[in-house]
């Protein structure tokens, strides 16, 4: 049951994120010539180069309450893109021990045990610098100024229209492989922000929002 309701999945985003017949005898990232299959288009863009050409994937934390969005987004990846590896968290908490383990990461602003800014907020006061896009629910313009003034690389709304997923997956890509993604910033951490907490304070900021 569980095997089919994912095949399920996949097909669905298949048909939602598709949007027409790819090119072909195009290459893709290895040189490999693709054909009719039409999530070859997209496989191995998010390939980093290291080391003199020995390449790697990109690891996604995804801070997501819902367990189906969380789904959604690990099916469409793995349809979509082979060199990406997501792994899940649904609270802040739990996020802030594995920020430094990862490439990027996507976060909904709603959350258990706070929001997406505080996740932010905590990560780049403690001198973290990987990448943290939303995906989330939350539209209001407010919140979205909030998030980039918290050091957010990119706000995106969750909507039902064709390919948001795509568009996640492109600034995924952009922002992981970005030269700014080295994890911890070695100096001192955000010094023209003033930190709401005191050095060293372990508590989350009581937020919420609607």
């Amino acid at each position: 049951m569980i095997d089919e309701r994912a095949e399920h999945t996949r097909e669905a985003l298949t048909r939602a994120n598709t949007t027409g017949a790819p090119d072909t005898r195009r290459q893709d990232a290895d040189g490999r010539a693709i054909g009719d299959d039409p999530a070859a288009s997209v496989r191995g863009a998010g390939r980093v180069a290291v080391d003199g050409g020995r390449r790697t994937g990109i690891d996604v934390l995804h801070v997501e309450p819902d367990p189906r969005a969380a789904e959604l987004l690990r099916a469409f990846v793995a349809w979509a893109e082979e060199e990406v590896r997501v792994r899940s968290a649904d609270r802040v908490a739990d996020a802030l021990d594995l920020v430094t383990e990862v490439d990027c990461v996507v976060t909904e602003q709603r959350l258990p045990d706070g929001t997406g800014i505080d996740l932010v907020d905590r990560a780049r006061e403690h001198g973290v610098r990987t990448p943290v896009l939303f995906h989330t629910t939350c539209h209001d313009a407010r919140v979205e100024s909030r998030a980039i003034a918290a050091g957010a690389d990119a706000y995106l709304r969750k909507r039902s229209n064709r390919g948001q997923y795509d568009r996640l997956l492109a600034a995924i890509r952009a922002h992981a492989t970005s030269p700014r993604s080295s994890n911890v910033d070695p100096g001192p951490s955000r010094p023209e922000r003033t930190p709401r907490d005191a050095p060293g304070s372990t508590t989350l900021p009581a937020r919420s929002e609607e």
